[in-house]
């Protein structure tokens, strides 16, 4: 029995080994497919810290749209075979752009100038916080279809040809609310059955308006939340949203009001009122806003940039990016007017007018430093649309975030990692990590030094399809960066 058993082990063991894949002291070949582009160079701001990163690059592999591998500038691995490379040199590789709060409006042609404008400003996703405006309230149109129409249309493109558009519907108001394309609610039933809706439309979030009772904005932020969406939009009070849970403060009159020194009177706006802020009490207010992860929207280049110092020039870029040949020439022409219009508005205000708005914008940059030093989160979102134009407003707005003393990383997280996150797509987009979606802007020259380096554009690759290259400068004068003057 004994000889048996052995025997038994024996060939049980030689069975077992058979079942193990062959092993070799060569290395085996292995077959590594062919990667769609690959980065060459260049030094890598991946956005995933919450300080300045850069980190030296050997290459960054990409692969399906996606980011497949990331090789640093000391590693070993080797680089796979590509049909096409970007030699990026010593640039900056950046996620692509987001800019979180836009509104598109029937003014333009088609949505093909958002789509041009937008990638050639290094701008890879829009998020629409209230479509179609004053056009859908007098043709009667519903803003929720028209809406989605355009990001059908900006989305469905087999090979990436422009930014991806996340949109909310039409915003929900109380039943005293006065906007035009609001939908009034009052209730909870009410507000589940239009967010179902909602869904079923295919929204990326919910926009509210300020009429709404605390109450109620309290309601929507716990039917948002158990589906999944983010809000967006206004509030009458700071405090208020931050005690609904809303986790969005859009423009800075909610500040305002929350830490005003007098009571205007009227409802709070700005800039006509934020210099009324008693930024003694920003303290306060701030480390709430800090602790419940709230951030914060200021849409400076919208609300101040016409009649701001620094802004002084950019004017003639917008005339001149209209003008035959440039990246609006093709608007049609009331809505050219209407652009010229917007610059115009500093020089219709009175001295005591100016005073005031110089006044509030020096307290908004205040309040938007102390804010950022606290650890706050500013997000870069434009309000672009209709009379301010998309894509370039973006930097103009990081310009102004800078001009507030606020770090260009930060600004930048504000433009990239935080939209992502605010929006509930950080999976997706926001960083440069191994799995997310290719949206890359190389840039010439270091944005962690001087913010208007983010203009320094060369390439901008939207889900691994470059969509502009160094040699793309025909479409503006005058060009946006150092490439294009070469």
């Amino acid at each position: 029995m004994t000889l048996l058993r052995r025997t038994t082990s024996v060939l049980f063991t030689l069975f077992l080994f058979a079942l193990l894949p062959s092993c070799s002291t060569e290395n085996p070949t292995q077959t590594v497919s062919e990667a769609d582009l690959v980065i060459l160079g260049g030094v890598l701001l991946d956005m995933v810290a919450d300080h300045a990163d850069p980190k030296p690059l050997k290459a960054l592999v990409i692969r399906g749209g996606k980011i497949d591998r990331i090789i640093l500038a000391d590693s070993i691995e080797a680089i796979p075979s590509s049909l096409n490379t970007i030699q990026a040199d010593s640039n900056f590789i950046l996620p692509g752009f987001f800019d979180a709060h836009v509104h598109f409006r029937p003014w333009l042609p088609d949505a093909s100038i958002w789509k041009r404008a937008s990638s050639y400003y290094g701008i890879t996703t829009l998020f629409d916080t209230g479509p179609c405006g004053d056009h859908c309230a007098e043709s009667g149109q519903d803003p929720n279809e028209w809406i989605k129409a355009y990001k059908d249309f900006m989305n469905s493109s087999a090979v990436p040809d422009g930014p991806t558009l996340f949109m909310t519907g039409r915003r929900i108001q109380s039943l005293d609310g006065t906007h035009p394309l609001g939908v009034k609610l009052s209730s909870r039933g009410e507000v589940a059955t239009y967010l179902d809706s909602l869904l079923t439309l295919g929204v990326d979030g919910v926009k509210v308006e300020s009429s709404l009772s605390a109450e109620l904005r309290t309601i929507v932020m716990e039917e948002a939340n158990a589906r999944g969406l983010p809000v967006v939009g206004h509030s009458r009070d700071a405090n208020e949203s931050i005690a609904a849970g809303m986790k969005f403060i859009e423009h800075m009159w909610p500040i305002t009001s929350s830490i005003a020194s007098s009571d205007p009177g009227e409802k709070f706006g700005s800039p006509q009122h934020d210099h009324l802020m008693a930024l003694n009490k920003a303290p306060e207010l701030i480390r709430s806003l800090v602790d419940n992860g709230v951030y914060i929207n200021p849409t400076m280049m919208g609300r101040h940039g016409y009649f701001a110092e620094s802004m002084h020039g950019e004017a003639a870029v917008d005339f001149q990016s209209m003008e035959f040949g440039g990246l609006f020439s093709d608007l049609p022409e009331h809505d050219k007017v209407g652009v010229r219009a917007w610059w115009a508005r500093a020089d219709e205000m009175n001295v005591d007018q100016i005073e005031i708005y110089s006044e509030s914008l020096k307290k908004v940059e205040e309040f938007l430093d102390l804010f950022s030093e606290a650890g706050g989160k500013i997000l870069v979102a434009t309000d672009s649309g209709e009379d301010k134009l998309v894509g370039i407003n973006l930097h103009r707005e990081m310009k102004m975030l800078s001009d507030a003393g606020i770090a260009p990383y930060r600004i930048l997280l504000g433009a990239t990692r935080w939209p992502a996150e605010m929006t509930y797509k950080n999976k997706l987009i926001g960083t440069i990590e191994q799995g997310k979606q290719a949206d890359i802007v190389l840039l010439g020259s270091d944005p962690t030094t001087d913010i208007r380096n983010s203009r320094d554009i060369r390439y901008v690759i939207k889900a691994g399809t470059v969509l502009r290259g160094p040699t793309d400068c025909s479409v503006i004068m005058p060009p946006v960066s150092v490439s294009c003057s070469k």
